[in-house]
C-alpha cells in the first residue's frame, strides 16, 4: 500500500472531525481506480458504478471504524466490498432487475472478491501474458485498447481511428470480452 492511501486511511479513521474531512479527498483519488473497476465487473456501466461509489464513500464518511487496521490493498478492497458495497450492489440489481453477470441465487450471497491465479503473477509475468495477448488482437483492436489504457478518451480514440465514438465503445466492449477470454484460457491452464 502506498503512503499517500495509508495516510488518507490513518486521517479516515481518526476522531478529530477535520483531519477526517482533509483526508477523505486523498483517499477517494487513491481508490477511486481500484474500486471503479472492481465495481464495472459487476455492473458493466460506469454510471451505475459511479453511483454505488458516491453512496460507498458516503458510507465510508459515516462509519470508518472498520478500515482502521487496513494493511494491503487486497484487504481494503475486500473489507470495502464486505461492509460498504456489497448492500449497494444488491440495490442496483434489485432495482435494474439484471442477471447478466450473476443469477437470482448468486445476488443473495454475494461474497468477497477472491485472489485469482492473475492476481498471484509477477508484475513481469503479468505484462509478458498481456504482451501475448494483445499481440493476438487485430492492429484496430490493439490500438484502441493501448489508447484507452493510457486514459484517452473516447472521443479521442475516434478521431485517430477515423470512426464514431459508438463504434469505438463496441469495438472496447469487444475487445475487453476477448482478452478476458484470452485471460480465462491462461487462469485454465494453471
Amino acid at each position: 500500500m502506498n503512503k499517500r492511501l495509508r495516510n488518507a486511511l490513518k486521517g479516515l479513521t481518526a476522531p478529530d472531525f477535520e483531519r477526517r474531512r482533509r483526508a477523505m479527498e486523498p483517499f477517494e483519488r487513491a481508490t477511486f481506480g481500484i474500486f471503479i473497476r472492481y465495481l464495472y465487473r459487476y455492473l458493466g456501466n460506469e454510471v451505475e458504478c459511479e453511483d454505488v461509489l458516491e453512496d460507498v464513500y458516503a458510507d465510508i464518511w459515516e462509519n470508518p471504524e472498520r478500515l482502521r487496521n487496513i494493511t494491503n490493498e487486497k484487504q481494503l478492497l475486500r473489507t470495502v466490498y464486505l461492509y460498504y458495497m456489497r448492500k449497494r450492489l444488491r440495490e442496483v440489481y434489485r432495482r435494474i432487475n439484471r442477471n447478466l453477470f450473476l443469477s437470482q441465487s448468486n445476488l443473495k450471497d454475494l461474497i468477497a472478491p477472491e485472489v485469482g491465479t492473475l492476481e498471484m503473477v509477477s508484475r513481469s509475468e503479468l505484462q509478458q501474458i498481456l504482451g501475448q495477448a494483445l499481440g493476438k488482437l487485430k492492429a484496430r483492436e490493439r490500438r484502441a485498447i493501448e489508447l484507452w489504457m493510457e486514459g484517452v478518451s473516447n472521443r479521442a480514440i475516434a478521431n485517430e481511428l477515423k470512426t464514431t465514438v459508438g463504434a469505438v465503445k463496441m469495438l472496447e466492449f469487444r475487445t475487453i470480452l476477448k482478452l478476458r477470454k484470452m485471460l480465462c484460457y491462461y487462469n485454465r491452464e494453471d
